[in-house]
């Protein structure tokens, strides 16, 4: 296999055996900004500064024996006991340390991140090696090595944004380094890729345009802009304030919100009153029967209450004999029972048992907490029948979530109304909120992954140069759930301001349907993430 000039394996596929580890002969780059994790600061605890050293140099030398031995997930754990040792040694001041030992540390440091990159793409752990590569590019952005195993493991996840980081990679490498054939070729591969994938996104969009979607969705808009621009001239006669775009859709929303409310409360209105009618009617025809028969007369009220207890004796007939408290009215004494059991958790039992303090009580299941029963199967000690267990991910999950959300990005050449050419991309710039949560439920040994969530998201959309051609909004996904797949999700957009002018609706309608679709592309590449979460 080729190899550069510190003896390196330069790997052009993720299927050839490990290469050679990084040694000590590199030479480091300037520092100019931390590397550490957010989060993480440097400490005086534990050994001295050169211990911690001579520890991570050890540390690597002992991953690399075990990367060459092909026990890739064995060096990677190595790998970070020497980066936990040597990283807070980043923080300190060269005066403080001596520029030699800063000079070592830096060196063990980029190998040691470098090196697990290397392994982390043996394990196709694709995001875990684009971390430790962009970990030394913090250090040296201009590293070879961090810009193609960064490229490397972008090109396995097949998005738009990550192809394109792949490319922008593998291009700047072959800068750099315009002798090395495999980039070249890692570069040509990435290129055609995303010469497929817009084709697709293309297909894709222009199926959708031809069904009337696109031209139904420009045709919402452009009544929009209508509108507003009516009340702007209208205020305007009238000297009254100023309003602004989002001003105006949100006393509009309210207005057709308050609509619908009263038009249901109509309907509801209507409904009740027909019911009561028909009972009515349902209670005359009783009395008749009463009057020939002889029999007391019954009271409305009365005979209302006999009909209910006539229902809940049927339910108890059809379901072996429980009446499920959300089919039935509760007295005072059977709400009082409902809340106790609520209070003592859930208890799975056969139908006719009766909820006692001596039904086991499940538990919540915290990270961590699961061990590996001695059949294989997953549970924690309490449940080894795997019946039911439940662990939060909402923390891991908005993370994950957010970080994909935040790569969602289209862009290339288009023609403006004017003729002339111009880039426009439309891109994600923020996770302005993501509230919900997730759970991580074992049914009968099975794994579910729950999650449900409502997300809004800032976005920018511009052609050509100046200010004047940037425009930005939001999108909002009010069902970011598991039961929804991510091509059905509903993405609504809401421009800034008046948004583009009715010129460029059509050209910023186009765009926000591909950023829509890169959004649905990004949920989708974190479910196929999150399902492999045990």
């Amino acid at each position: 296999m080729p190899t550069d000039e510190d003896g390196d394996v330069i790997m052009t596929d993720v299927s050839e055996a490990a290469g050679e580890a990084e040694t000590s002969k590199e030479t480091p780059a300037d520092a100019e900004s931390s590397p550490m994790e957010e989060g993480a600061a440097a400490s005086d605890e534990g050994p001295p500064p050169e211990e911690r050293v001579i520890q991570a140099e050890a540390t690597k030398e002992e991953g690399n024996g075990l990367l060459k031995a092909g026990d890739f997930k064995a060096a990677v754990a190595k790998y970070a006991e020497g980066i936990t040792s040597v990283e807070p040694l980043l923080e300190k001041d060269p005066g403080e340390l001596g520029e030699e030992l800063q000079r070592r540390a830096t060196v063990a440091y980029q190998a040691l991140r470098l090196n697990s990159a290397q392994a982390c793409i043996k394990c196709e752990d694709w995001l875990a090696t684009i971390e430790h590569a962009e970990k030394v590019l913090v250090i040296d952005k201009d590293n070879t090595k961090a810009l193609y195993r960064r490229g490397l493991a972008s090109s396995m996840m097949n998005t738009e944004g990550r192809l394109e980081q792949a490319r922008a990679d593998f291009a700047r490498v072959a800068t750099l380094d315009p002798a090395n054939r495999e980039v070249r070729d890692q570069l040509a591969k990435t290129k055609d890729r995303l010469k497929d994938l817009r084709a697709e996104e293309k297909q894709r969009l222009s199926a959708v345009m031809s069904g009337g979607l696109y031209k139904e969705h420009h045709a919402k808009l452009g009544k929009q802009q209508a509108g507003y621009e009516a009340e702007v001239f209208r205020r305007k006669e009238a000297e009254e304030d100023e309003i602004s775009f989002d001003d105006w859709m949100k006393k509009e929303k309210d207005k057709a919100e308050d609509g619908k409310k009263k038009q249901k409360e109509a309907e509801e209105k209507k409904r009740d009153a027909e019911q009561e009618r028909v009972l009515k009617e349902t209670h005359e025809q009783e009395l008749s029967r009463r009057r020939e028969t002889g029999e007391e007369e019954i009271s409305f009220e009365a005979w209302m209450d006999l009909q209910k207890a006539k229902e809940n004796e049927r339910r108890r007939s059809l379901i072996g004999g429980v009446v499920r408290t959300d089919m039935a009215d509760l007295d005072a004494d059977e709400r009082k029972l409902l809340e106790e059991t609520k209070s003592k958790g859930y208890y799975h039992g056969r139908l006719g048992t009766v909820l006692s303090d001596a039904a086991p009580k499940p538990q919540q299941v915290q990270a961590g907490e699961l061990a590996q029963a001695q059949n294989g199967q997953v549970g924690s000690e309490w449940n080894q029948a795997g019946t039911w267990e439940e662990k939060d991910q909402t923390s891991w999950v908005k993370e994950r979530l957010t970080a994909w959300l935040q790569q969602a990005i289209v862009s290339s050449q288009v023609t403006l109304p004017s003729g002339s050419s111009a880039t426009a991309t439309a891109k994600v710039t923020k996770v302005k909120s993501l509230t919900g949560d997730a759970q991580l439920v074992w049914v009968r040994k099975q794994a579910k992954h729950g999650y449900n969530f409502e997300a809004d998201l800032s976005f920018n959309f511009s052609f050509g140069d100046g200010k004047e051609n940037s425009f930005s909004g939001s999108l909002s996904i009010p069902e970011l759930v598991d039961t929804v797949q991510p091509s059905e999700l509903r993405v609504d957009v809401r421009w800034k301001g008046s948004g583009p002018s009715s010129e460029f609706l059509p050209l910023a309608g186009e765009w926000l349907e591909k950023l829509r679709e890169s959004v649905r592309s990004q949920v989708s590449a974190f479910r196929d993430e999150y399902l492999q979460r045990r």
